[in-house]
């Protein structure tokens, strides 16, 4: 557990997994379990685990870590206003071509579009030779 110096406390967890089907469970057991604490509802948790499914089942997208290639890194940040899931990493260019494609053969309902609509905000950016997709959903006040 990392303490921020504002004063709130931030949990991280990074998992490492095969990109392979069958691991996908187990990645979205472990952000349910990163979400339960923020009292996330149902509908926030579903959304950001439809934005890592559809990522990781894109065929446009391939991993670009050549050590282990076939390998997905999903990192975790949970603090009490949101959780973070940071992605990848993915080849250089696959994540613009893939949005592009996808847009292309969806119309309105392209990768990005999608990503954008269900989660609150969505970046790429380049780390170690490949990129990565941050996506973020904020925890929404209670009334």
């Amino acid at each position: 557990m990392l303490v921020e110096p504002r004063g709130t406390m931030t949990d991280t967890v990074t998992l490492s997994f095969p990109r392979d089907t069958r691991y996908y469970a187990v990645a979205r057991l472990v952000v349910g379990g990163m979400a339960a604490p923020l009292q996330m509802s149902y509908d926030a948790l579903d959304d950001l685990q439809l934005a890592l499914s559809s990522l990781l089942d894109h065929e446009d997208l391939k991993m670009g870590d050549e050590a282990s290639p076939g390998d997905v890194s999903l990192r975790l940040e949970v603090d009490e206003r949101q959780l973070v899931a940071s992605i990848g990493s993915f080849a250089i260019g696959s994540l613009e071509r893939a949005f592009e494609r996808s847009t292309q053969q969806g119309g309105d309902l392209g990768l990005r579009r999608l990503l954008d609509t269900i989660v609150d905000d969505v970046s790429v950016s380049n780390d170690d030779g490949g990129e990565w997709v941050t996506l973020t959903k904020h925890v929404k006040a209670l009334a």
